[in-house]
């Protein structure tokens, strides 16, 4: 090859330098970044070993999580049955409950009533007796009134006078 009229024939010497100076050079390199290089890569791996566990725990927990969800999920017409039912259960005693109540409720109404009518009665049947002796005085009166001569009525004062001086 002839550059600007030159030519040279490469030789050893062109080959040597420079793989020599590469050799210097990775030696030096590898003895000034050998620890630095070293502890990049252990923390790396490090990096990706603690990535994989929390993935592998993430994926883990994720997999729990779905199971109960479907163990959940199939329990839960069960659980609707179940509540059904606890709802009628309670609802029944809440009836039985208000219907107990009412019937004391009632029974007490019907005792007030029965003795509200007993009294009504009694004092009804005191008036008719009251009623009915006064006017079995009026028609005494009148009877004896009409039936009473001047001499029993005389004579009818004469007892009165005699024992109530007796009983003074």
């Amino acid at each position: 090859m002839t550059e600007h009229g030159v030519t040279h024939e490469p030789g050893p010497g062109d080959l040597l330098f420079p793989a020599i100076n590469f050799v210097l050079f990775a030696a030096v390199a590898w003895r000034l970044l050998r620890g630095p290089v070293r502890e990049y890569f252990r923390a790396r791996t490090e990096r990706i070993r603690d990535a994989l566990s929390a993935g592998a725990r993430a994926r883990a927990e994720a997999a729990a999580l779905r199971a109960e969800i479907a163990r959940e999920r199939n329990a839960l017409p069960a659980i609707q049955e179940r509540l059904k039912a606890d709802m009628r259960d309670a609802a029944a005693r809440e009836r039985a409950a208000i219907l107990e109540q009412a019937r004391q409720v009632s029974a007490r109404l019907r005792d007030d009533a029965r003795l509200l009518a007993e009294q009504e009665s009694a004092m009804a049947a005191r008036e008719v007796r009251a009623e009915v002796a006064s006017e079995a005085i009026r028609r005494a009166a009148e009877l004896i009134g009409g039936a009473l001569t001047p001499d029993d009525h005389e004579r009818f004062v004469q007892d009165f006078v005699e024992r109530a001086g007796v009983a003074a």
